[in-house]
């Protein structure tokens, strides 16, 4: 039996919703992503971006994969994946504590935009230790604006440290309050699929 979801519909364009596009599933079919060894799943239907003025190594590199260059799409989270082999030898306690002074600082320092670290958990059941952060901002800038008025994204972010490369490995989910109603099981999913080596 043949199954629609959206990865059969991708490459056409409907700007309105018809009675097929309503009674399709929001199932997706979720495949990995994998470089220098970190790993993560991803919807089939986002895209992949590497920036060329930023770092892209083992040692050091950052990827974005959604459907953002897809206006039309019901898909408008972002997912980023960053790892980075730290200048100082410091554990994934430290360096959570100091995400959290960062924060503070980034509120004090910007009136405009409203910083709030939710919560912050440490998740069992992965090969490292890891923590997950949920996390919003407040803001009205070309980043985040749409159509011109103030707007709130949060943000999942999975962060571990890999004893095995030496490195940090950051993975994290922003969109909508209600993107994140709809989908928060699944971005937990992609999440938790991270590995490091």
């Amino acid at each position: 039996m043949f199954r629609f979801n959206r990865g059969n519909l991708a490459e056409q364009d409907f700007h309105q919703p018809n009675h097929l596009q309503k009674i399709v599933s929001e199932e997706y079919h979720l495949i990995p992503f994998q470089v220098y060894g970190v790993s993560i799943l991803h919807p089939d239907t986002w895209q992949i971006y590497v920036n060329p003025s930023k770092s892209f190594a083992f040692h050091d590199g950052f990827a974005k994969i959604d459907r953002s260059a897809d206006k039309h799409s019901p898909d408008q989270a972002s997912l980023s994946l960053r790892w980075a082999k730290l200048k100082k030898e410091t554990t994934i306690d430290e360096y959570m504590q100091e995400i959290q002074v960062q924060y503070k600082r980034k509120q004090k320092k910007n009136r405009k935009d409203r910083f709030e670290i939710v919560s912050i958990e440490p998740v069992d059941g992965l090969p490292h230790k890891a923590y997950l952060m949920h996390s919003s901002i407040r803001a009205n800038h070309s980043v985040y604006r749409s159509f011109g008025k103030e707007e709130t994204i949060l943000s999942l972010q999975l962060t571990t440290y890999c004893d095995v490369t030496k490195r940090l490995v950051i993975a994290s989910i922003a969109s909508t309050p209600e993107d994140f109603k709809q989908k928060e099981e699944m971005y937990k999913k992609i999440l938790f699929s991270l590995t490091c080596h």
